[in-house]
């Protein structure tokens, strides 16, 4: 038996072991490429939020900017409705202050050649209804010359002390 069990054990040796090698390391060029690489990618997603903000702070600037030409058009539309249109608009208003019917057709002409009866036209040191100069508002009267009761009243004012010769367009 003993002869039966030698040959059996060459003919069938100890199962093979394998010997692998020791782990090698991850040589020094391949780790700082895979930094690097990860490091661009965590710059491509700073960069991406920040965008994203950038976008979206526009968008809520653009929104409120057409949020507040949409109430100011509705403003206009509703004063509009209540007075008129271009220089007409203001005919009520400027009887309020205290303009006189028969002074009305040639303070309307003039409204309408100054500011095309926009209370918020602006030409150069001109402002307001009857484009006053900033004299009149900042250094003489010292008056909101974008307020149309405010322009119509002082332009009152400036026509009873110095006649319509004020406005060229008279």
């Amino acid at each position: 038996m003993t002869l039966i069990l030698a040959t059996l054990t060459m003919l069938n040796p100890a199962p093979m072991v394998l010997d692998m090698p020791p782990r090698q390391p991850i040589p020094l060029h391949v780790m700082t490429v895979k930094a690097a690489a990860r490091e661009r990618a965590a710059d491509d997603v700073r960069e991406w939020r920040a965008e994203q903000r950038r976008l979206a702070r526009e968008r809520a600037e653009r929104r409120a900017r057409e949020a507040a030409e949409r109430a100011a058009a509705e403003a206009a539309q509703a004063h509009a409705v209540h007075y008129g249109s271009g220089a007409e608009q203001w005919r009520g208003l400027a009887l309020e202050v205290g303009w006189s019917e028969a002074e009305l057709p040639t303070l309307l002409r003039i409204i309408e050649a100054e500011s095309g009866g926009n209370p918020r036209a602006t030409n150069g040191q001109y402002r307001g209804l009857l484009q006053f100069s900033a004299y009149w508002y900042d250094d003489y009267w010292h008056f909101d010359p974008y307020d149309p009761r405010q322009a119509l009243s002082y332009g009152l004012k400036l026509k009873r002390m110095c006649g319509w010769g004020q406005w060229s367009t008279y």
